[in-house]
């Protein structure tokens, strides 16, 4: 395989000269338009038009590879020394600022602040932003599966120096790049870097001719806001495989929008062969709206059918289907247009739009049907993910049309519109996992070492590394606690009066709490023994600490194990140890997640353990606003 310079020596002048062009554009897009420089959506911004201001753009940029290189290096070390709950904090800001653009006068004058899919993919930028600042922590790496001693370890009791292996997802040492060799839907763009500025990477997007000014306008707003780090977004005019490719190294990821020609170049390159470079597609997906053949109808009914359709077209990434009966094509064309303007006929319009997935907004398609048949060879026509809304009020024919198209369905949602408003009744979106929307962008590596050492990598504190004691945790803000904080409590001993006690106020009158005799014909038990939720109880009752302080709420309890029974007269004490600590939220709190174990005090036996989830404040005494 050419090497970088060999690679530029072979091109072919047209090539040679959509290389300096891209250069040029990447130059001028990372030092900035001077003010006053024009810029239009609509008429295609170009270098000419740069130019013509004094800066001179053309005569301080570097080559290609450069460029790229500068991508890869300081703006993207920069965002990987944040940790993934200050880079969600930093793609808040950047919603925020473009949101504060969309709602200013200069919405009425700028034509992408106006345009529909810039409004869609501020949409998608929040659902992506409400995820990060909820699921990602303040760490700079998180843990994929729950540390494990390693198997040559032995049983031998938790210790600092033992062996522990985990499997860690962390930013990797790459840009991504993103290619759109079609035209580029803001959605799409916006989606992209969001996901790619989340996971640490500074981007870099390779657009066609087409696809320059939704790229441009986009940098020019994000530039305008003040919040994206300098040098993190890169946009140069060059989509084809034999040329970026030599430029990417191993760490780097490219995700395609390309028809499968272009794509295919991408694949059969040799660096994507031998797996030196990851190569991903944007998957499209495609909602449908059928109207049921009882239909015939009136006025009422089609204004909530249009409701309907409105609603499931909002939240649509690409094109939408609407399917109607045969019988009503014409009635159903002249409504649709005259409420959404410009629509394609008949299946020919909606393989149209599906060729154009990266459009400026998602396309609407009206496609008559005569049989379940003729639905299904619609929608098997769908690339990606498919989702369908059927409006109809006929169980019998609902239940037969569902069950066969199902199958090449990923999500079907049914509602009478003569019952329910359409908002109340249209699909939710998937719930979404932001690690798994991250999946792509992220690197996972096995550690094994001592548990010390695996505690300071990940942040997460493991049994058996030392704890810090002294001022009890919970009288610690957010500001002051750290992980492997502990505390022991005192004693309780476990009486049968509590026990009674505890079974008549829950109900909870099982024979083993409260029948001695029958307590003793139990397989594992000698005696009565106290409820597992008591035991639950007692533990929070003893860690805890009563007076007003930075821990909020409680706001549950995960892997709840029991171990060893209680029997009465037992004394019996807990520990608590700082785990984890969650992202802080706006509201100035985080979640916390402590480690509890229950013990027996006279032999340290471990009668029961938990994980507990609270609410802690960032400090403490709180800043409180005067109520009116």
């Amino acid at each position: 395989m050419a090497n970088t310079a060999d690679v530029e020596t072979d091109l072919t002048p047209r090539r040679k000269a959509a290389v300096q062009r891209g250069v040029e554009l990447a130059y001028a897009i990372q030092s900035g338009v001077p003010d006053g420089a024009p810029f239009c959506a609509s008429a295609r911004p170009g270098l000419p038009e740069l130019a013509t201001h004094e800066t001179p753009y053309r005569s301080r940029h570097g080559t290609l590879a450069q460029q790229i290189a500068q991508c890869r290096g300081a703006s993207g070390q920069s965002l990987r020394s944040l940790s993934f709950a200050k880079r969600a904090q930093l793609l808040r800001r950047m919603y925020d600022g473009l949101t504060a653009l969309a709602n200013s006068e200069r919405a009425r004058h700028d034509p992408i602040l106006a345009d529909a899919g810039f409004l869609q993919g501020l949409l998608r930028m929040k659902r992506l932003v409400t995820l990060a600042c909820r699921g990602l922590p303040d760490q700079k790496m998180i843990l994929r599966d729950p540390a494990r001693p390693c198997a040559h370890a032995g049983a031998a009791a938790p210790c600092p120096d033992r062996q522990v292996r985990m499997r860690l997802k962390q930013p990797g040492s790459g840009l991504a790049a993103h290619v759109v060799a079609n035209d580029a839907s803001f959605p799409n763009l916006m989606e992209r870097l969001s996901l790619a500025i989340l996971s640490g990477r500074s981007v870099l997007m390779c657009v066609s001719d087409i696809a320059q000014p939704s790229a441009l306008g986009l940098c020019r707003l994000l530039r305008s806001t003040a919040a994206l780090p300098e040098s993190v977004l890169h946009v140069v005019p060059v989509i084809d495989a034999e040329t970026l490719l030599p430029h990417f190294q191993r760490g780097d990821i490219v995700t395609l929008c390309a028809k499968p020609a272009h794509t295919a170049t991408f694949h059969a390159h040799p660096k994507v062969l031998d797996g030196s470079l990851r190569l991903g597609a944007c998957q499209a997906s495609h909602t449908a709206l059928l109207l049921a053949p009882e239909y015939d109808p009136g006025a009422q009914e089609w204004e909530l059918f249009l409701e309907a359709v409105a609603t499931v077209h909002r939240n649509a990434s690409f094109a939408t289907c609407v399917l109607v009966p045969a019988s009503l094509e014409e009635r159903a064309t002249e409504r649709l247009r005259s409420a959404f303007g410009k629509i394609g006929i008949g299946p020919a319009s909606l393989s149209a739009a599906m060729e154009t997935t990266q459009a400026p907004a998602p396309q609407i398609s009206l496609v008559p049907y005569s049989d379940t048949h003729g639905v299904l060879e619609v929608l098997r026509q769908f690339p990606g993910q498919r989702s369908l809304t059927v409006v109809s009020r006929q169980h019998g024919f609902l239940g037969e049309f569902v069950a066969s198209l199902a199958p090449c369905l990923d999500q079907i949602t049914v509602f009478n519109p003569e019952t329910a408003s359409p908002e109340a009744q249209a699909p939710a979106p998937a719930e979404e996992d932001i690690l798994s929307l991250l999946e792509f962008y992220l690197e996972e590596s096995e550690i094994t070492g001592p548990a010390t050492l695996l505690t300071q990598v990940s942040g997460i504190w493991m049994e058996g590394v030392p704890v810090r004691e002294g001022e009890h945790p919970f009288r610690k803000p957010l500001s002051r606690l750290r992980v492997g904080d502990h505390l022991r409590s005192a004693d309780r001993i476990v009486s049968a009066e509590d026990v009674e006690a505890f079974g008549h106020l829950t109900g909870d009158l099982f024979y083993a709490h409260m029948d001695e005799t029958a307590a003793r014909s139990h397989p594992f038990f000698d005696g009565r023994v106290a409820h597992g939720q008591f035991i639950m109880a007692l533990a929070n009752g003893l860690f805890v600490d009563p007076e007003p302080g930075p821990v909020l709420a409680n706001l549950g309890a995960k892997d709840l194990r029991f171990f060893a029974p209680v029997y009465f007269d037992t004394a019996l004490y807990v520990t608590l140890t700082c785990c984890c600590i969650g992202p802080l939220s706006k509201a100035g709190a985080a979640e916390v997640q402590w480690a509890c174990q229950v013990l027996r005090s006279d032999d340290d036996t471990r009668v029961a353990q938990f994980d507990l989830l609270t609410l802690v404040a960032s400090e403490w005494p709180q800043r409180t606003q005067a109520r009116p």
